[in-house]
C-alpha cells in the first residue's frame, strides 16, 4: 500500500468523523425539541429505541433496494433520497444519543453552553466508531438504529400529546428561534 493510499483512507475517515459531529450539531440547532426528546429516551431506555428503530431500518433497506433494482435511473435517485431522509431522521436521534452520553460527562461550568454536551458525547461516540470491527460493524450501525428508534418514538409521543390535547400540530413557537 502506497503512502497516498494510506493518506486518502485517513482523510476520508477524518472527514466522516468531522461530518458526523457537524450533522449532530446541525440537528440540535434545527430541531432542539426532537433532539432533547431523543436524548431523554436514550438516557433511560436504549433497548426500546433499538427495537423501534430495527423495523424502520429494515423497511428503509427493502424500499431502497427495490427502488434501485426496479425503476432504473429514476429509482436510483429515489432510493438515494429514501436513504438520505432515513439518515437525516436517524442522525437526529443519534444527536440525542450523543447528548445523553455527553450529559453524563458534563463539567460543572457547562450550563451556559448546552450544545457542548452534544459535541462531547459525539466525540466519544466517534472514537468508539474507530475501533476496528467492533466500532465499524457493531457500534456504528447499532447507534444509527437506536437513533432512528429514538427519533421516531419521540415523534410519536409528541403526536400523541398533540392529539390528546386537541391542539394544533404546529404552533407559532415551533417557528421562532429559542434563545
Amino acid at each position: 500500500m502506497l503512502m497516498a493510499d494510506t493518506m486518502s483512507i485517513f482523510f476520508v475517515v477524518l472527514g466522516m468523523m468531522l461530518a458526523f459531529s457537524g450533522l449532530w450539531l446541525l440537528c440540535r440547532g434545527l430541531w432542539p425539541e426532537a433532539v432533547a426528546a431523543a436524548a431523554q429516551r436514550c438516557s433511560r431506555r436504549l433497548w426500546s429505541s433499538f427495537l423501534a428503530g430495527l423495523p424502520i431500518t429494515i423497511m428503509m433497506i427493502a424500499v431502497s433496494t427495490i427502488l434501485f433494482r426496479v425503476l432504473g435511473p429514476v429509482g436510483k435517485i429515489a432510493g438515494l433520497g429514501v436513504i438520505c431522509l432515513y439518515m437525516l431522521q436517524a442522525h437526529t436521534g443519534v444527536a440525542g444519543l450523543a447528548t445523553a452520553i455527553g450529559g453524563r460527562l458534563a463539567a460543572p461550568h457547562e450550563e451556559q453552553r448546552p450544545w457542548r454536551s452534544t459535541l462531547r458525547g459525539g466525540v466519544v461516540l466517534e472514537l468508539a466508531y474507530l475501533l476496528p470491527f467492533l466500532g465499524w460493524f457493531v457500534i456504528l450501525p447499532v447507534s444509527i438504529i437506536i437513533g432512528s428508534g429514538a427519533a421516531n418514538l419521540g415523534l410519536l409521543s409528541r403526536l400523541r400529546q398533540v392529539l390528546a390535547t386537541g391542539g394544533p400540530v404546529l404552533s407559532e413557537t415551533d417557528f421562532t428561534p429559542s434563545v
